[in-house]
């Protein structure tokens, strides 16, 4: 992570955002492992709004890397009104050497990138997630045999 020389604006307005802000909707479905998630427009919702109102942009932009070593790098900022900021890059190898694999990795690596530098999660949108664990039913005690005397007495 790298900041700016100077990080006393940002950070208070940073922590009055973070109070505001909640984890992401899962919205979205994985159609290879059957699986929900959170997607980018999601994260980005649930940042976004208290971001702004503290006087907090988000930026991400793509960085060198792609052809040479296979692989994308992501800056994301976070730019205060005072031209204080927090940054940080996050990179993924491409998993094609085309448009289609550089679009899957920036979309991932915006995602979360962006999840991590504000600390949210992606939590159920159905209310599954609000529901107390259900306790595991109780096993019964296994009883040990005592040992039967030896009786060397067949009758």
């Amino acid at each position: 992570m790298m900041t700016s020389e100077k990080i006393d604006l940002i950070a208070p307005a940073l922590l009055a955002a973070q109070k505001e802000i909640g984890n992401a909707t899962k919205n979205a479905k994985n159609p290879h492992f059957k699986n929900n998630y959170a997607d980018l427009g999601a994260v980005i919702d649930a940042v976004k709004e208290p971001l702004n109102k503290n006087g907090i942009v988000i930026l991400q932009s793509l960085s060198g890397g792609i052809a040479e070593s296979n692989s994308l790098h992501l800056t994301t900022r976070l730019l205060h009104t005072s031209g204080q900021w927090i940054d940080d890059v996050a990179w993924s190898p491409l998993p094609k050497a085309d448009p289609q694999g550089v679009g899957s990795a920036t979309t991932y690596l915006r995602r979360y990138s962006l999840a991590a530098m504000l600390c949210i999660t992606q939590e159920d949108d159905d209310g599954v997630a609000a529901m107390p664990a259900k306790p595991a039913p109780a096993k019964a005690p296994v009883k040990a045999e005592a040992p039967k005397p030896a009786n060397d007495d067949p009758f």
